[in-house]
């Protein structure tokens, strides 16, 4: 296992998304600097304007790995009611896509739709939502496949998103072939919603394409309880990195918290210590 870095940090940046190419890639070089060799691209809403070409020269120069995050599309009651929406967010999964290939990587990923609003959904929406949502997906991963790129659908499965629990999810995902779409396993939302992160790691173990990896807290507020430096939250990190190795995960563990140049650097440096004493 490898510790990788998310790229849109809150906090790290400075600034506020969209956020220029320069940035993008002021960030890449800053990554590399700090000893990360794996590096995630996104959510892409946060980059509008991204020069493939230039990336990709970026990160060969600092001989970073990298994957793409396409992130949250959509609201799912637009997404469910209008063609529009269908088309924009069937739009942005492409660009994801074309960019894989442009700098030569081999992952896409991305949220399943949710209720913005977070109202109680009316059940035909719903289905409506999901029926949809299993076209766009259907369409997808053959174009991605096609290139050589798998995509990995990001594991929000409770309300305010259209998924109820993680069988629900998984269910979703054995539709598809494991050649072309798998999990990204987000441990700290899945833990802060009060689920067990040993029961979703053994759920998803022949479907895990990534990890996004931070502290949390148990609390109501996730925006509060989530997205914490490793250390500042409940997560038994020791416990979780040997349930990945119990189950042969050897991917990335992808650091997303919101935290300056220092936490970042302790975080990665905690998970790797831990890693050398679990591998």
């Amino acid at each position: 296992m490898r510790v990788a870095l998310h790229s849109a940090i809150e906090g790290f940046f400075k600034s506020k998304p969209p956020y220029t190419n320069t940035e993008l890639l002021r960030h890449v070089r800053k990554a590399a600097s700090l000893g990360f060799r794996c590096y995630q691209i996104g959510p892409l809403w946060s980059f509008p304007e991204i020069d493939a070409k230039e990336l990709k020269r970026t990160l060969n120069r600092c001989s970073l790995e990298a994957n793409v995050h396409i992130g949250g599309l959509y609201d799912a009651e637009k997404f469910a009611a209008t063609d529009s929406e269908y088309e924009r967010v069937q739009k942005e999964i492409h660009r994801g896509i074309e960019l894989c290939e442009a700098i030569s990587s081999r992952l896409v990923s991305f949220h399943p739709p949710f209720f913005a609003t977070q109202k109680p959904k009316d059940s035909r929406l719903l289905s409506k939502a999901r029926i949809r949502f299993s076209k766009l997906v259907s369409e997808q991963v053959e174009t991605a496949s096609a290139i050589g790129v798998k995509m990995a659908l990001e594991s929000f499965c409770y309300s305010p998103f259209v998924f109820s629990d993680l069988h629900d999810f998984m269910q979703f995902i054995s539709r598809f072939s494991s050649n072309k779409l798998g999990v990204l396993l987000e441990t700290g939302h899945l833990f802060n919603a009060g689920f067990s992160l040993d029961e979703a790691i053994s759920m998803f173990k022949d479907r895990l394409l990534d990890i996004h990896i931070h502290d949390a807290k148990v609390e109501k507020d996730f925006a509060e309880a989530t997205h914490l430096p490793i250390g500042m939250g409940n997560i038994d990190f020791v416990h979780l990195l040997s349930q990945f190795c119990r189950v042969g995960y050897d991917g990335w563990l992808t650091l997303e918290i919101n935290g300056n140049e220092r936490q970042i650097i302790e975080s990665r440096l905690v998970l790797e210590r831990l890693l050398a004493k679990t591998l």
